[in-house]
């Protein structure tokens, strides 16, 4: 199952002329398909999370029958975590989740040592596997890789319930905490760039459903500005993005870290997000996951279609996404669906009442 579209610029073409603020010939579409690439491959899922080989696989294959704007690999959201020590879970047919978080006790942090991107945990498996990637589709695509943003991490090596908790009950340890996690995951950071790869953030923990704005200023900002600032230094421009939840409260938060594309959830409106930060960076999103899971394939175009009617015209640029990460079994018809709806509904320069 493939497109029958062609499109008149190859991914790599497109997003260039897209960040160099020049024609093109459709809207940029990147729904972020992460572990669902592994579903769609077929087989024990788990089988994918220790093998370069089959994971680059699995990647190139979505990206063959998807021929989406961005692809790549990456450690997952506890990929850092586990490679400071915590033991995660690899369910056969799900996604892997923090089975013993390596940090009981804050004292031992002192001992704790920074990691190795080439030999700790399973980080040199992603960094081949993002190796066999870039060498499949290197004249086509420019390859991506997403890291865990520092409160996700964190929690990852603390435990989740205890850290947010510690936020409240001993925020001078939480920002030691965040700090080591963050110089941790520069370094993996450092490795991704020497390689020709642009990092993209996830930061599910900073979600509005779990802390505060204010908690988000004093405790994620600080430290995804890090992220940002080392991205920014060695790209020349801030990664992309992505925290769950309604993040219209800390839009300009998430502007003043350095990103430079805000990756927004389904749950924000997209015409009030460009109306608060459109004008200070480049939006994506956000067509529902689960339209994209349980849904038809006219109603993921019906969702495309909306998206763009809201922010397609956004002064710093918008790129067309999934709201959240794919679920796992999400149909290849509807992420099909979301792209050929972006090739005939986002053809530049788009119609407005063709939208309707």
């Amino acid at each position: 199952m493939k497109t029958t579209w062609k499109d008149q610029m190859t991914p790599k073409e497109r997003m260039k002329a897209f960040a160099a603020g020049e024609s093109i010939d459709r809207i940029p579409c990147m729904p972020l398909v992460t572990d669902q690439v592994y579903s769609l491959a077929g087989g024990p899922m788990s089988q994918y999370y220790h093998s370069a080989k089959l994971m680059a696989q699995a990647q190139i294959h979505a990206f063959e029958t998807y021929e989406t704007d961005s692809v790549g690999s990456g450690p997952g959201l506890f990929g850092i975590a586990e490679a400071i020590g915590t033991k995660l879970a690899f369910p056969e047919n799900g996604i892997p989740f923090v089975a013993t978080p390596v940090l009981d006790n804050y004292q031992d942090l002192d001992k704790m040592e920074l990691i190795d991107p080439y030999r700790s945990g399973r980080l040199p498996l992603i960094l081949e596997a993002l190796k066999i990637v870039q060498d499949a589709v290197k004249e086509r695509a420019a390859v991506g890789c997403s890291v865990g943003g520092p409160l996700t991490s964190a929690a990852a090596v603390r435990g989740t319930d205890k850290f947010l908790r510690d936020i409240c009950r001993n925020p001078a340890q939480v920002h030691r905490l965040l700090q080591y996690v963050t110089d941790n995951t520069l370094l993996f950071i450092d490795a991704l760039c020497d390689m020709g790869i642009k990092p993209s953030i996830a930061e599910p923990t900073a979600s509005g459903t779990l802390i505060s704005a204010k908690h988000f200023r004093e405790f994620a900002k600080p430290y995804l500005k890090q992220y940002s600032d080392r991205i920014s230094k060695r790209w020349g421009s801030g990664p992309f993005l992505h925290i769950c939840g309604d993040t219209i409260p800390i839009l300009a938060d998430m502007v003043d870290t350095g990103a430079t594309v805000l990756s927004l959830d389904n749950q924000v409106d997209l015409a009030e997000a460009k109306n608060k930060a459109g004008h200070k960076a480049c939006l994506a999103g956000n067509v529902k996951p689960y339209t994209l899971w349980k849904g038809t394939p006219q109603q993921v175009i019906t969702e495309v279609k909306d998206c763009l009617n809201k922010a397609c015209d956004s002064p710093k640029g918008f790129i067309l996404s999934s709201g959240c990460g794919l679920s796992i079994g999400t149909p290849a018809q509807n992420v099909l669906a979301m792209m050929d709806a972006a090739r005939q509904y986002g053809k530049w320069p788009i119609d407005p009442e063709r939208l309707v």
